[in-house]
């Protein structure tokens, strides 16, 4: 296809061509001349696309995508744009020649010269001398961050002669160690484990700010409105020696600029600003363009333009008859004649369904002009020429534009099983004195050594020091509820009284939990047929790509439905992770095993939307779907019953109407509820009588807790689906002051685009006045409002409306948290977002974002209240969500707790808050493991003390952060053998540099304690000159004391042995051994538990 144009080098104009066409012309002449490509079009969504269709033809495209002008001035937005444009600039700096696809804001940008981006890469090779000093300065110059732990793109931590940093062209982080002031190595490390990965040789570090100058600042205090006060700024076409600035649509690209002068002037009076200058003026850049337009407007004069007279493939009908006539219809007009297939299996299937004989399956270079041509060759879009035809698949399969791909290198590292980590201020639960807040660590001087300490306040501000060696008897004290926990009373029989109830309460849940299983596996159920042929065709026709997670879930399910008892499966997975899909496969399997399935929803709304999503995605197969919930006519329900009872419905979609007597199934097989925990009682128990005899599969968005995972294996099956979908665009997220400006233009932005807005507003007292303000900002509109307070009918057919497009704008309270999906709305805009938990808003926000378009997210709060101490706090933790960083986590641990809430149900809400949900699932899990007869580690009354005393302080010069030190030291909590002690040494070394004497001491020490509890040991004397170890009874008769004086003596002269009260006593002599007393305890240890408890 290189061939279809004619390149002319003095062309200004070109008309005519459609938007394949048009990035076919702009391949075209990228490869035939020596010039780079600044493709211009007008918005971000344009860009995008363009983009997209450009990738098909070539991997020398980029995309330097740039917010709108309102967003861009916010408090906090999301990274990913700007980690974009950067990639790109390093593409240019590394390789000249390129595409450039931006919009008008990109274009516009103020960026520094390319020659300071080229001098501040950072090379760092093994051995060379560098100060840590001079990197750190070096790297707040390209705009990284310090943190204490490097969790995302653009942060750097350091830890003594350790530094680690992310850079914006590494997929991993990277950690230097020193030795002094020379690099002694560059490893690779997992963001998410902090371990290494493999070793390098050499790094180059580039700039994480495109806020480059030459002197010192603070790049995090600045905009990059004032880096003209440092320096002349250019825009990205100065990046290149020789450049073609090519414009898609330059009378829309002019209107747009107008608009956007328009909007930048109303701002500045909004504000009292005057005269700044924000970007680049459109017509002071540049004007030796070549614009493509649709048609001649005759707003461009020129006499070098050329026109073509090109036009869309009308989609092909649907049945084979339709695409064969369509498709004969092109071949009589004489012309060239292409499809493009993405991959070879589609061009059999083609060939093989259609059984045109002028179908022939060929290649790009051997086109046949008297046939119609298959290819393999992925484009978006046909397109009609007087002497060619180029026909996709999406044309002939009639398929919808797919949601575009997107790639960015910007990762966050999602250590979830981190949200438990202990924080000062933290609520924390010890299993023997109760509820208390952690305050810290605190060093203690004991017996000349130094131990750090972990520091409990309880009521009347009591304080209890537990050793870290003691760190696993505390938890994190977490509920469902926002109760703030009251703190326990030392010394009183409270905590025992509390642990009491609970322990009673765990006791009957497990049983009840054991008794439901076992029920479970004697009653028979239906054995369904294994995978057949249409059971994989069905499969194939899925349009995205499968996460790992979604397959996973998929054979889980299908293996369950085919054991002869009925499944109880639960399948759990974000907003928007493909739970939908793998609940379609198995209602498939279902109908194929000729039984009958019930797909059940909490609200009308959601019911109508799964049943649009199963008449799409069953299209091709001969399945008959029916709906059933209150907008259906009672004539037509009078029908859908009798049809359901005589069993010629496949699939049933609706709301509890679907548990009324009236409904009778003839052969149901399959009952699929979503989100269960949403239904009343009397339909909890409906369906709890279903359970017993047919396979159900319940669906939540909402996350469960790991260890509550436990919990159920072997009692209620679990399917997670963990994996967001590949290459998803993320929902650009700000946060910034309430600004009616701001929302005029991101609701007239989403219209413009025939899409719809949210707005949420969660004061039901206020919401008429709000609504009536937003009505005369947009008198335009179609604007609506929602909340709880309504009755269930009015709330229902609001939704609906909105729904079928009726409304522009929702003004509503959080009711659209859970289920709802419209694809049409992309943009949600939060007031008072402050008020919000992290887990609603991260909720909320997965309600946008769900089709081919960018979504967009904006975060406000009021700007009179930014005083108060609180909501400058709960501001920050929402500037951190934007990036889905430690948010995300947060949110995660918000969510999983309320997702314990709803497996366990309400009613045990609180026994859960009494002691927080770490010990209650702890409870719960011992419990059941007792029942089942398996053994349970008994619990622990009496606090005891360590065996010995170590040094156990972490020094401030190898980790000075507290909560590093923490993790140090619950690491070392796990050591109970060899290798674990060698993986956990050699993590932290990894981590945080070589271990000192002191440390490694503080490991075997861990070791001992463990190797002592295995053995049943319980006393141990310390003094300054020996160490005496009292061997219990029991293990005393079983060693073999010749024996064991001849292994000691082995080890060291300084054992000596004596028996008192019929138990052996090993003492230790310490002043003239070589080594410290713990590696000869330890060696002595596992010769006994070798003997004596492993045989």
């Amino acid at each position: 296809m290189e061939n279809i144009f004619e390149i002319k080098p003095e062309t200004e104009l070109i008309i005519g061509l459609n938007k394949e066409l048009k990035c076919l012309y702009t391949y075209n002449r990228f490869i035939k001349t020596d010039e780079s490509i600044v493709f211009l079009v007008n918005t971000l969504y344009e860009a995008t696309n363009m983009y997209q269709i450009l990738l098909h033809y070539t991997n020398d495209v980029l995309l330097f995508p740039m917010d709108d002008f309102l967003t861009s001035e916010a408090l906090a937005m999301s990274p990913e744009l700007m980690v974009t444009r950067l990639e790109t600039i390093q593409s240019i700096i590394r390789n000249e020649k390129k595409i450039i696809v931006t919009n008008l804001m990109g274009y516009l940008r103020f960026l520094p010269p390319k020659k300071l981006f080229i001098d501040n890469v950072l090379e760092i090779q093994i051995n060379d001398e560098r100060k840590i000093a001079d990197i750190l300065k070096s790297c707040n110059k390209m705009g990284y961050k310090r943190e204490t732990l490097v969790n995302k793109t653009g942060e750097f931590a350091v830890r003594g002669f350790v530094f680690d940093i992310f850079p914006i062209n590494e997929k991993n982080p990277i950690r230097l160690e020193f030795w002094g002031d020379v690099v002694e190595s560059i490893r690779v490390f997992d963001v998410d484990t902090q371990k290494t990965i493999k070793s390098l040789n050499r790094i180059e570090i580039y700039s994480n700010t495109e806020f480059l100058i030459n002197d010192e600042i603070d790049v995090n205090e600045v905009t990059q409105k004032d880096i003209h006060k440092y320096l002349k700024p250019v825009n990205i076409c100065n990046y290149f020696n020789k450049c073609k600035v090519i414009v898609d649509n330059y009378n829309d690209i002019e209107v747009s600029y107008k608009f956007l002068q328009e909007e930048i002037f109303n701002y500045q009076q909004s504000l009292n600003l005057k005269d700044v200058k924000y970007m680049h003026d459109f017509y002071d850049l540049s004007d030796d363009f070549l614009c493509l337009t649709d048609f001649d407007n005759g707003l461009i004069k020129t006499k070098n333009k050329i026109i073509y007279n090109s036009k869309d493939i009308e989609p092909f009908g649907n049945s084979k008859e339709l695409i064969n006539k369509q498709l004969n219809n092109y071949f009589s007009k004489n012309k060239k004649i292409i499809i493009c297939m993405s991959n070879r299996e589609n061009v059999n299937k083609l060939i093989e369904e259609l059984e045109n004989p002028n179908l022939v399956f060929t290649s790009i270079n051997e086109i046949i002009a008297t046939k119609i041509n298959v290819i393999v060759k992925k484009i978006k879009s046909g397109f009609e020429l007087p002497e060619i035809v180029v026909i996709s698949e999406n044309e002939i399969f009639n398929k919808k534009n797919i949601k575009p791909k997107y790639k960015s290198r910007f990762k966050i590292g999602t250590k979830i099983s981190d949200v438990t980590k202990i924080n000062v201020g933290d609520y924390i639960v010890h299993e023997i004195h109760g509820i208390a807040r952690y305050t810290g660590i605190k060093k203690i001087k004991k017996n000349n050594l130094y131990k750090d300490y972990l520091t409990l306040e309880y009521r009347g501000k009591d304080k209890v020091y537990v050793p870290v060696e003691k760190i696993e008897t505390i938890k994190k004290y977490s509920s469902n509820s926002s109760v703030i926990p009251k703190l326990t009373k030392l010394g009183s029989s409270e905590w025992a009284k509390a642990k009491l109830r609970v322990k009673q309460k765990v006791e009957d849940i497990a049983f009840s939990l054991l008794k439901l299983y076992a029920e479970r596996e004697a009653t028979k159920g239906f054995s369904f047929a294994k995978d057949s042929v249409e059971q994989l065709e069905f499969e194939k026709e899925f349009k995205y790509t499968d996460t790992i997670d979604q397959i996973k879930a998929t054979e889980e399910i299908k293996e369950d439905m085919e054991k002869p008892y009925p499944m109880d499966r639960l399948l759990c997975g974000d907003v928007g992770f493909g739970k939908t899909e793998v609940a379609f496969r198995a209602m498939f399997k279902a109908i194929l095993s000729n039984k009958q399935v019930a797909l059940l929803c909490p609200t009308t709304i959601l019911s109508s939307q799964h049943y649009n999503n199963a008449l799409e995605r069953f299209k091709s197969f001969a399945v008959n779907i029916v709906l059933l919930n209150r907008f259906v006519p009672s004539a037509k329900v009078k029908k859908i019953v009798s049809d359901i009872k005589e069993g010629n419905v496949d699939i049933v979609i609706g709301t509890h109407r679907i548990l009324s007597d009236d409904i009778v199934f003839k052969d149901l097989g399959l009952l699929v509820v979503d989100e269960e925990q949403r239904f009343g009682v009397k339909h909890k128990e409906k369906i709890k009588n279903y359970k017993t005899n047919i396979d159900v599969l319940t669906l939540t968005a909402t996350p469960i807790p790991r260890t509550l995972q436990m919990t159920f294996t072997g009692i209620r099956s679990l399917s997670l689906i963990q994996t967001p979908p590949v290459n998803r665009y993320p929902i650009q997220t700000y946060v910034m002051a309430y600004n009616n400006q701001i929302i005029k233009d991101a609701i007239y932005k989403e219209k413009s685009r025939n899409g719809q807005v949210f707005i949420l507003y969660n004061d039901i007292e206020n919401m008429y006045l709000k609504e009536l303000e937003i009505k005369k900002l947009l008198p335009d509109l179609r604007i609506t409002s929602a909340h709880g307070k309504m009755s269930k009918g009015e709330l229902e057919k609001i939704m609906m409306d909105f729904y079928d497009h009726k409304y522009d704008v929702l003004l509503c309270t959080t009711i659209i948290e859970t289920g709802i999906d419209i694809p049409r709305v992309n943009t949600l805009i939060i007031i008072d977002s402050d008020r919000f938990g992290l887990s609603q808003l991260y909720q909320i926000r997965g309600r946008v974002g769900r089709s081919n378009k960018i979504a967009y997210c904006y975060l406000m709060y009021d700007n009179r209240k930014i005083l108060s101490e609180v909501a400058t706090k709960r501001l920050k933790v929402i500037k951190d969500f934007t990036e889905l960083g430690s948010g995300f986590s947060i949110a995660m641990r918000d969510l999983s707790i309320r997702g314990a809430g709803d497996i366990l149900g309400s009613e045990q809400a609180g026994f859960v808050d009494t002691v927080g949900i770490e010990m209650f699932l702890k409870m719960l899990n011992n419990e059941i493991k007792r029942l089942k007869g398996e053994k349970v580690e008994e619990e622990v009354e009496i606090e005891t003390p360590p065996l010995l005393e170590v040094d156990t302080s972490i020094r401030d010069e190898y980790v000075l952060e507290e909560e590093l030190k923490i993790e140090i030291h619950t690491k070392i909590n796990t050591i109970d053998s060899y290798e674990k002690l060698y993986e956990v040494k050699t993590e932290i070394e990894d981590r945080f540099g070589p271990v000192n004497q002191n440390l490694l001491i503080y490991m075997y020490e861990e070791w001992f304690e463990k190797l002592a509890k295995k053995l049943n040991i319980t006393k141990v004397k310390q003094t300054k000159n020996f160490i005496e170890i009292e061997m219990p009874e029991e293990l005393t008769n079983k060693i073999s004391i010749q024996k064991i004086f001849v292994d000691a003596s082995n080890i060291t002269r300084m054992f000596r042995f004596g028996i008192k009260r019929n138990k052996l006593l090993i003492t230790l002599d310490t002043p003239k051994l070589d080594k410290h007393f713990i590696f000869y305890l330890i060696e002595l240890l596992e010769l006994i538990e070798k003997d004596y408890i492993k045989n």
